[in-house]
């Protein structure tokens, strides 16, 4: 039962990583496996973040409490997922030059995150049609944000297993890897538009079936 919640949990979070390789494989944007890999690699720091958060969190508040707070979390997030289309529309985009001087690095870096958030091809930041490693870890972390959020309530209502932060990096590869291969053979891009709101109603689902 535990496998199957860390799964469920685990596409759940993953859909826009998903929408991601929809993206790349619709305009053509080239990820190798050593970015693949990195993209990964992110998703697993990011989860063990969240999970070892969740646990020092859980230690100094009383049992059901955290589990109430954790099941809240996983509904509100599951409640933004479903808004989030209609946010990320709202970003203005604006382009980022190479040569970021470092007064201004974090806000440009910051910017660009978000940016990918709402439009995954941004991680090709020098329209090369082709993901570096740099461009995979700023992906990573575009994809790692709602991840770490989910996956800290989740791990506040209940403990995850050991290999949690693993098998959320290696769906994160499946994914991305399925949504490139999709839309080459059988996905448009009005498929893309309607694949959000599947992840925000997981959410609200195991939100809820954890509050009962």
């Amino acid at each position: 039962m535990t496998l199957c919640y860390v799964l469920l949990l685990g596409f759940a979070v993953s859909i826009d990583g998903f929408i991601a390789g929809i993206s790349y494989g619709l305009k053509n944007i080239f990820i190798s496996r050593i970015s693949l890999f990195i993209v990964g690699l992110t998703t697993t720091l990011c989860v063990s973040l969240a999970m070892g958060s969740a646990h020092i969190l859980g230690t100094m508040l009383n049992t059901k409490i955290a589990v109430l707070i954790g099941a809240l979390l996983l509904t509100l997030m599951g409640l933004f997922s479903l808004f989030q289309e209609y946010f990320a529309a709202k970003v203005q985009s604006e382009p980022i030059k190479s040569g970021v001087t470092s007064p201004n690095l974090t806000f440009s870096v910051g910017r660009l995150v978000i940016n990918i958030m709402a439009k995954p091809e941004k991680a090709d930041v020098d329209h090369s049609q082709y993901i570096s490693s740099t461009e995979a870890i700023l992906l990573g972390l575009a994809l790692g944000i709602d991840n770490m959020i989910a996956i800290f309530a989740a791990a506040l209502v209940n403990p995850l297993p050991f290999y949690t932060p693993i098998t959320m990096g290696l769906i994160q590869i499946l994914v991305i890897t399925f949504g490139i291969y999709a839309s080459k053979h059988f996905l448009s891009e009005q498929f893309k538009k309607k694949v959000p709101y599947l992840p925000g109603l997981i959410l609200i689902l195991l939100g809820l079936v954890r509050l009962y």
